[in-house]
């Protein structure tokens, strides 16, 4: 493969507006990678950029990343950029099945992975790409339906497991930009990518902005526990951070002082209660706390509050929307509260996959799903959901997936999944399964049909089956 990958030409800089070559090996050279034992020999960015070129895929395919979080993971995606590729970055532990269904409904032509089976995805061959492998995707590949410079971006809600968004990457820096000077980066700032590369905050908002900005990269990823994140901060150097409102509520239960180097910190959700802002302040006395929310497809980034600089009053609110922005609320009602109407010109360009639900109502004028209030000043507060999704485990988790994917089970007429809250303060699903064929559909067999399909967080706690002939009897 290698012996090819040297002959291919250098990537044709019109492809993607925006990124450039030269830039990217300076952000992977200010990268410091703690997945990887300091001093293993990493293929270079050219390396790669040569490997990926190689797999002669027509511009405009997308391809799916499998990978965890790390600089090769940095490295593939911009290296599919600069070919003229799509990326798509998925969780590492995505089934196989998933990924063959979601090659399907995007047309993702190839998979990146660090070790795939070519069986599985009916793949006759395997290429080496960096330390990665690759393997075309013959139920996918390119139909003129996408371009060179976008990005396709999964994410949860009502339009299900097999919807993405598509974005342009100009206006993905374009939204990298604005946050970075919402937050206040620097080029003299160390950046901690604790959070998955496959989330659009991570890639967007941390990567997409030390790429702009000129800052450095740290870069560990999950599971979090507070005792490696203080000693990452000490022992690199880090002066931002991002962090969700689960892991801040863990460092606020905690209760340990962060340390003083720590310039920055930026919660990244809908909502962070009122009492971990102050705690979360307590812990870093005199450093700045930003509460940010966004939406991949707005791109994804709306609004900050600066919390270090508003009354106390203001933490239970996401600030006020970046420069670019305009946030309006649709039929408020007796409480103020209406669905948030996103203008921005870093909205998704539209979502693909099956009946996904165009959350576009015009062109850059995002229906969010989500209920807010706002003041007179025009800060935003948070007040719930219109779309059926749950937070779970810090994963956000869309329970029409869940159902879609029980409904596919032979004999599986109908699924309902419920929502309920642990003695821990998790929520957890529970899944009601309306069976036509009792003697197939055993629990046993539900659960074993989900584990190929569903991520560890969409998984129920339980489920029950219910013969749809007894189902019928008490309607």
């Amino acid at each position: 493969m290698r012996e090819v990958s040297a002959a291919i030409a250098p990537p044709d800089p019109t492809l993607t507006p925006g990124i450039r070559r030269d830039d990217v090996v300076s952000l992977l050279d200010r990268t410091i990678d703690l997945t990887r034992p300091a001093g293993d020999h990493r293929p270079g960015f050219d390396e790669v950029l040569a490997d990926v070129a190689a797999l002669g895929l027509a511009p405009g395919t997308p391809v799916v990343i499998a990978l965890a979080n790390g600089r090769h993971l940095l490295q593939q995606y911009f290296a599919v950029l600069l070919s003229g590729g799509v990326p798509l970055a998925v969780s590492p532990s995505t089934p196989s099945a998933r990924i063959r269904a979601l090659a399907a409904h995007l047309n993702a032509g190839a998979l990146i992975a660090a070790r795939i089976d070519p069986a599985l995805y009916d793949a006759r061959r395997r290429f080496e790409v960096g330390e990665q492998q690759a393997v075309p995707l013959p139920m996918g590949g390119p139909r003129g339906v996408y371009e060179p410079g976008q990005v396709l971006m999964l994410t949860s809600g009502t339009s299900g497991m097999f919807s993405a968004c598509l974005h342009a990457v100009d206006s993905l820096l374009r939204n990298a930009r604005r946050h970075a000077a919402a937050v206040g980066v620097r080029a003299d700032d160390r950046l901690l990518i604790s959070l998955p590369l496959y989330y659009s905050y991570a890639i967007v908002a941390q990567a997409m902005t030390a790429l702009i900005t000129g800052a450095s990269l740290v870069v560990s990823g999950p599971p979090f526990t507070p005792a490696a994140y203080r000693e990452t901060i000490l022992r690199h150097g880090v002066t931002s951070s991002s962090l969700t409102p689960t892991i801040a509520r863990q460092l606020v239960e905690i209760g340990e002082r962060l340390p003083t180097g720590l310039r920055s910190v930026a919660v990244g959700g809908d909502r962070t209660d009122p009492r971990h802002v102050a705690g979360l302040l307590d812990l870093n006395p005199g450093g700045e706390l930003y509460l940010t929310y966004g939406l991949t497809e707005a791109g994804p980034r709306v609004a900050t509050l600066a919390a270090h600089r508003e009354p106390a009053h203001r933490h239970a609110s996401v600030g006020l929307p970046l420069d670019g922005v305009t946030a309006t609320v649709r039929d408020p009602g007796p409480d103020g509260a209406g669905e948030l109407l996103v203008a921005t010109d870093t909205a998704l360009l539209r979502k693909v996959g099956p009946a996904a639900r165009q959350p576009l109502i015009a062109p850059g004028l995002v229906a969010t799903g989500d209920l807010f209030r706002r003041d007179d000043d025009g800060y935003l507060y948070y007040t719930g959901r219109l779309s059926d999704f749950v937070v779970v485990r810090g994963e956000k988790v869309s329970l029409f997936s869940i159902r879609q994917a029980a409904q596919t089970l032979p004999g599986v007429a109908r699924a309902v999944p419920r929502v309920w809250r642990g003695d821990d303060g998790e929520n957890r699903i529970d899944l009601e399964v309306h069976a036509s064929d009792p003697a197939r559909v055993t629990e046993a067999a539900v659960h074993a049909g989900l584990r190929p399909l569903l991520l560890r967080s969409e998984r129920p706690a339980r489920v029950t089956v219910v013969p749809v002939a007894a189902t019928a009897q008490h309607k």
